[in-house]
C-alpha cells in the first residue's frame, strides 16, 4: 500500500485538513497518510518546495505526495501528476517544480475540474486511485512541459560566492542556497569570511553548541546547506535576516 503525504497551506485551525484526510479514508480506509506540513505561509510555493524537497527523499520510492499550495485550476495552471526520483507528486502546475531540484521523468495533465477545494475534491481522489494501483497514464494525458519559474541560485565570482536566504525554519534558523559542495569547490581549504547585513563569521561550526548561548554561528546542516543560526535564540529576528537577503562568502 502506497504512502500518501500531505503538504498544504491549510493550517490547523479549520476543518480543511481533516476533510482531505476523510476523503482519502472514505475511498481507501487502509490508507497510510503522513502529514509533511500544513503550516506553509499562504500561497508560498517557495517555502513549500523547500520543505518537500528535504522531506520526500526520506520516504519509500513509490510514495504519493499531495501538494495543496495554490491548488486551484486556472487557464495557466492545470492539475498534474509528476513522476520524479521514484516518487509521485500531485499538484497544480504553478511553478513549484522549478524549486524542487529533482529531474522530471513524466508529466500527466489531469482533466479540467471545477472546484474551490481541489486538494480534497481532485488530488485526494487521484492519490487514492493511484494507491489502489491505477497507473498515472490512465488518469489524464501526457504533458510535455511544466510552468517554469527562476529560483535564485548561488553564483560564483572569482574568490567569492554570492547566495541568498532561501528558507527560515520555526526556530529562526536561516537556510542559505549555498551548498557545502560549492563551498569546498571554490574555497579549496582557504580561510574565509561570511558576510551578511552588518555581520561577519570566520569559521564553520559543527554543532549549535560550538558557541556560547546567544552567539551567532554558521554550519552546514543536514540538507548540506549553509545555515546561519544563534545558539538558543532566533537568528532571523536578532540579525534582521529575511527571505532573499544576500549572503556572501569571500575566500582570503
Amino acid at each position: 500500500m502506497a504512502i500518501i503525504t500531505l503538504t498544504t497551506d491549510l493550517g490547523l485551525k479549520d476543518h480543511y485538513v481533516s476533510s482531505v484526510k476523510g476523503s482519502i479514508l472514505s475511498q481507501l480506509p487502509q490508507a497510510s497518510i503522513i502529514d509533511i506540513s500544513h503550516q506553509i505561509p499562504t500561497y508560498n510555493i517557495q517555502d513549500a518546495a523547500y520543505i518537500i524537497k528535504n522531506a520526500y527523499p526520506n520516504f519509500p520510492k513509490g510514495s504519493i505526495h499531495i501538494i495543496g499550495i495554490k491548488a486551484e485550476q486556472t487557464s495557466q495552471s492545470s492539475h498534474v501528476i509528476v513522476f520524479s526520483d521514484g516518487h509521485y507528486f500531485i499538484s497544480a502546475d504553478n511553478g513549484i517544480f522549478s524549486f524542487l531540484d529533482s529531474p522530471i521523468e513524466k508529466i500527466i495533465e489531469l482533466p479540467v475540474s471545477i472546484s474551490t477545494f481541489p486538494t480534497r475534491d481532485v488530488f485526494a481522489s487521484v492519490a487514492t486511485a493511484m494507491a489502489k494501483g491505477t497507473k498515472m497514464e490512465d488518469l489524464g494525458k501526457i504533458k510535455e512541459n511544466l510552468l517554469e519559474r527562476m529560483p535564485f541560485r548561488a553564483a560564483t565570482m572569482g574568490d567569492m560566492i554570492k547566495g541568498t536566504v532561501e528558507y527560515i525554519d520555526s526556530y529562526g534558523n536561516v537556510m542559505c542556497n549555498i551548498t557545502q559542495t560549492l563551498f569546498k569547490q571554490i574555497g579549496k581549504g582557504r580561510e574565509f569570511k561570511i558576510e551578511f547585513a552588518r555581520y561577519e563569521i570566520f569559521k564553520i561550526s559543527k554543532t549549535y553548541n560550538d558557541v556560547p548561548e546567544g552567539e551567532i554561528l554558521a554550519l552546514f546542516n543536514s540538507a548540506d546547506q549553509l545555515e546561519i543560526s544563534m545558539n538558543s535564540d532566533r537568528a532571523n529576528s536578532m540579525l534582521n535576516l529575511k527571505l532573499n537577503d544576500s549572503i556572501t562568502i569571500r575566500f582570503l
